[in-house]
């Protein structure tokens, strides 16, 4: 019997050893077309495909004024700029004698720069260190009895000063106008609505008075938070034709800081042809402008 089932089981090994070596075949071929064919390919980055960025600056740290009495406050004005090619955020952190007092987020557009301002005050006499980014100044607050406190204006020879016109950008000093009664205007813009409101409506009055004679010349001087191109435009829109002069680097008001501390802003300084300090107010209505002038012109 066993002998008849041999034959039959031969052919029958044979196709299941053909078919094994076939399947064997057929996965040595799809291995070796997968081996040549080689791996998918993924982009590589190249030097040029990195990622945009913004890159941020602080400059031009400012305060003004740089002395003060106690509870009396000062102006911090800074420019943040981004350099990088993409808007970004700056956590600004602001720093008085090393604790941190402001800390904020400030989005500034790619290639463009934010204006920042902020205020601080003291009831404590000494020197305050202020610090933002890698910038440092520094304001004083001074005992009352160590104040030098203004002299008699009439006997003032008013210090000269030299600064650029935002609006023509002229160099002019205040000795040039020699001669001439001169209207000396200190302002402040951008800080706070309320100032805003007075130094606008004081700058108008000027602009109307000097429509009405010109036997003197206005000198406005800017210290504080707007940047050169809003005081351009100010001037500009409002038709407002004299020296514009923004004290960007603090040289100009501490010569008159004495005033300044007494009437704030506006402060008003009557000049006479002789460069004599004649009068010194704070906001003065038309009306009282010229009757000023006329007192000077007499």
């Amino acid at each position: 019997m066993l002998n008849r089932m041999i034959p039959g089981l031969i052919p029958t090994m044979l196709r299941r050893r053909v078919i094994v070596w076939c399947i064997l075949l057929l996965l040595v071929l799809t291995l070796s077309l997968v081996a040549c064919a080689g791996p998918t390919s993924t982009p590589v980055p190249t030097l040029n495909s990195t990622p945009a960025s913004a890159v941020f600056q602080i400059t031009e740290l400012t305060i003004n004024p740089a002395e003060v009495r106690p509870g009396e406050g000062v102006n911090i004005t800074a420019n943040l700029t981004n350099t990088g090619d993409t808007e970004g955020s700056y956590t600004v952190k602001l720093f008085i004698n090393n604790v941190a007092e402001v800390v904020s987020e400030v989005t500034v557009p790619a290639g463009t720069t934010r204006v920042l301002s902020y205020s601080a005050s003291s009831e404590i006499p000494g020197t305050y260190i202020i610090t933002l980014g890698e910038r440092t100044e520094q304001f004083v607050v001074v005992e009352p009895g160590k104040l030098t406190e203004p002299s008699n204006p009439k006997s003032n020879l008013a210090p000269n000063f030299t600064g650029v016109d935002v609006v023509t950008n002229e160099t002019i000093s205040l000795a040039q106008f020699k001669g001439t009664i001169v209207l000396l205007n200190f302002v402040n813009y951008g800080c706070s609505a309320s100032v805003n409101q007075v130094v606008s409506a004081q700058l108008l009055a000027i602009k109307e008075l000097r429509e009405q004679r010109d036997d003197f010349i206005p000198l406005s001087v800017f210290c504080g938070c707007c940047p050169e191109y809003t005081l351009r435009d100010f001037a500009e829109e409002n038709d407002l034709k004299w020296p514009w002069v923004l004290d960007t680097e603090n040289s100009i008001v501490p010569k008159y800081i004495d005033y300044l501390r007494e009437y704030g802003y506006p402060t008003l300084i009557f000049i006479d042809k002789d460069q004599k300090i004649r009068e010194v107010t704070g906001y003065s209505d038309v009306s009282t402008l010229s009757v000023r002038i006329d007192e000077m012109s007499q």
